[in-house]
């Protein structure tokens, strides 16, 4: 009985180990002098990718950790990952910096950021305005903050007063701005 134990314990861990080996996806990273570096990235959870990177480039073996800031991002699983600078309060002059997932691509993008500052970890929601300071989406008053966000689009902004568009419907908002906007030019 003891011997069958321990041979299910060490298969269970070597399972571990090996799973641990093959969760390497291809991607790549984007350096800080916008290289396209490609290779493999450790998918892990999504606390650890909002904080760090481990990744081998093709051709080597070494892993290597990025935190943010040492790279401007990386791409896994369909999915691009930009290093952003997170305020946890505006009144003080830094922030930390994090890696939050792109949703979209165009001038205001949509972020989601996996926040594991409390006891239990939370998505959190933030839009762009073309490179200029993110702003956490407010659930609670979600009518307000976007009729004032999406100001210079009335007809959008109209949707939004009149409930045609609501908190589900945040990326359609936002494709819908950056269609505008790039038809504006």
């Amino acid at each position: 009985m003891k011997i069958r134990l321990l041979f299910i314990l060490i298969m269970m861990l070597g399972a571990v180990l090996l799973y641990g080996q093959f969760n390497f996806l291809d991607g790549y990273i984007i350096s800080n002098q916008n290289d396209t570096i490609r290779g493999k990235i450790k998918y892990t959870t999504p606390a650890l990718r909002s904080s760090k990177v481990i990744f081998v480039k093709n051709g080597d073996e070494e892993r290597l950790t990025y935190k943010p800031f040492q790279i401007k991002g990386y791409y896994v699983e369909n999915t691009v990952y930009d290093s952003k600078i997170y305020d946890v309060d505006l009144a003080l002059s830094y922030g930390y910096g994090v890696f939050m997932e792109r949703r979209n691509n165009g001038i205001v993008k949509l972020y989601y950021y996996w926040n594991t500052d409390k006891e239990r970890g939370f998505t959190q929601t933030f839009i762009e305005n073309d490179g200029d300071y993110l702003l956490e989406v407010d659930f609670v008053g979600f009518k307000r903050q976007m009729t004032r966000y999406f100001e210079d689009f009335p007809k959008l902004q109209s949707k939004i007063k009149q409930g045609t568009y609501k908190k589900k419907d945040l990326e359609q908002i936002v494709a819908e701005y950056n269609e505008w906007k790039e038809s504006e030019w």
